[in-house]
């Protein structure tokens, strides 16, 4: 589906969405839990319904309410086929907790999901009792993992780090977990850290910088423990997309300014011209879209992870913001804008990428002609009413 968009200035507010970071996170662990739990929500996105699907094929059992749901932990099944749809979350917490508590079973994916990388975890659960056919989905694995020394690196995705985390409490005996470089998204570790604790479960883990500047894992993680379910839980609404309304200088609503949510930084970096990426890689496209309506040079650096998303981000940002008109340059790790204060508008493909397609959006406000956005129905993946909320505070778009 496409979308036209004339130019149009927002304004009034918008409630935030749930966090699909801090939900992901809260399914889990309520799978994991010792007695059933409801976690209110007041809408699903394609991200969180393959959460539910894949953890319905772990042996959880998750009922969809109108506002909330009801998850049962899960009963064992043999060897289970998991698909993550196209979370690349979901399927990078659910590997390990699938090896930790079954002897065999696959992971998959789709779409995009199917390209993006998994070695990296599977080589350190190899390394601890693990073995698989291929290291790219679909994954089989064989074997549980031990209890052990858990050694990997932490500048590929935090979310390896989450899926050990949640994992190496169920096993018999303690772990611990070394990262061997420096650790971006450090937030989405912290965010799993809560979770956890929300369920009773002691981590032990610490992030400490050594003489190398690097963030290693301290004490061990012990194992044997049990999620208990704390009932009811509300989730943080998302930092993530607010960014988008923000950006268009309109309010939103029910966001926690003390959130674990390190894109809660939005306000404060967005007018920069030097802006480090890597605890926030999720605001690079709208950060890039800030920069282009101001006059001046803006560097956005430690970007390269952006390459292994929904798209490579490095160049559908740069060819969204080359479409409208602006002048952009890319290389391995550092996306230049050279902002003008103008954007002219033009037709961008949304690469099946949600927020590239929001972020082009929310640029329709700043240009002086219509911008057309192709495949516009990747914003399901986060936000499926993200074009009904934009129309309703001022936003012109139009299916074509």
């Amino acid at each position: 589906m496409d979308v036209r968009i004339e130019p149009a200035k927002l304004a009034g507010s918008v409630a935030a969405i749930p966090s699909k970071s801090y939900v992901h996170r809260v399914l889990v662990a309520s799978s994991l839990g010792d007695n059933k739990t409801e976690v209110l929500i007041s809408f699903i996105s394609d991200d969180i319904r393959s959460s539910i699907n894949a953890l319905t094929t772990l042996g959880a059992d998750i009922k969809i309410g109108q506002e909330s749901l009801i998850v049962s932990p899960v009963k064992p099944v043999t060897c289970p086929t998991i698909n993550c749809g196209e979370s690349g979350t979901i399927a990078r917490f659910l590997l390990p907790v699938a090896a930790a508590l079954y002897e065999s079973g696959v992971i998959s994916g789709e779409g995009s999901l199917t390209k993006r990388p998994f070695a990296t975890l599977c080589d350190v659960l190899e390394r601890n009792g693990c073995s698989f056919s291929r290291k790219e989905l679909p994954i089989s694995f064989c074997g549980k993992i031990r209890p052990g020394h858990y050694e990997i690196r932490g500048d590929e995705s935090s979310q390896y780090i989450s899926g050990l985390l949640f994992a190496l409490p169920l096993l018999g005996g303690d772990s611990k977990i070394t990262l061997t470089t420096g650790l971006e998204s450090s937030g989405y570790v912290d965010m799993t850290l809560a979770v956890l604790k929300m369920f009773g479960v002691t981590s032990g883990y610490e992030i400490k910088v050594n003489e190398d500047s690097y963030y290693i894992g301290a004490p061990e993680i012990r194992g044997g423990q049990t999620y208990k379910s704390p009932g009811t839980i509300a989730v943080d609404g998302d930092w993530s997309n607010a960014a988008f309304w923000l950006a268009a200088g309109v309010e939103v609503t029910g966001l926690c300014i003390d959130s674990l949510q390190q894109d809660r930084q939005f306000l404060a970096v967005k007018d920069k011209n030097e802006i480090d990426a890597a605890e926030i890689p999720d605001l690079v496209p709208i950060l890039s879209v800030m920069a282009a309506t101001k006059s001046g040079v803006v560097r956005i650096h430690n970007v390269k992870r952006l390459r292994l998303k929904e798209s490579d981000r490095i160049e559908s940002t740069a060819n969204m913001l080359a479409a409208l008109g602006c002048h952009v340059k890319t290389s391995d790790n550092e996306i230049i804008i050279f902002g003008t204060g103008k954007m002219r508008g033009g037709t961008v493909n949304g690469a099946g990428d949600h927020r590239i397609v929001m972020s082009a959006a929310i640029a329709s406000c700043f240009c002086k002609e219509a911008v057309t956005i192709t495949g516009v129905q990747a914003v399901n993946k986060s936000y499926p009413h993200f074009f009904d909320d934009f129309n309703m505070v001022g936003g012109k778009s139009f299916v074509i």
